[in-house]
């Protein structure tokens, strides 16, 4: 009888230690999937990062184009005044 108990508790033994070799082999899988998330994140965080700068940089870009076009406007809008002044001295004359 005493056998049979022992027999049955290295039984329950081996099914554990199965199990936990089970477990270890999913601990791996999961912490290399988990390394590997972490990578990828990390690499997105500096893309992220880089675009952010960039998307900075182009709205820096853009301000200035539209800053020089303003000032060209208004540079032509005053030449354009300033002629038809002279055109409304010219007509005064005639």
């Amino acid at each position: 009888m005493e056998m049979e108990k022992f027999d049955q508790l290295e039984q329950r033994i081996k099914i554990l230690m199965d199990l936990i070799d089970k477990i270890k082999q999913e601990n791996i899988q999961v912490t290399n999937s988990y390394n590997g998330l972490a990578s990828k994140v990390f690499d997105y965080e500096k893309k992220i990062k880089i675009l952010t700068e960039e998307n900075e940089q182009l709205k820096k870009d853009v301000k200035d184009v539209e800053n020089r076009f303003k000032e060209k406007e208004r540079k032509i809008k005053e030449r354009m005044d300033n002629l038809l002044s002279r055109l409304e001295t010219v007509k005064d004359l005639g």
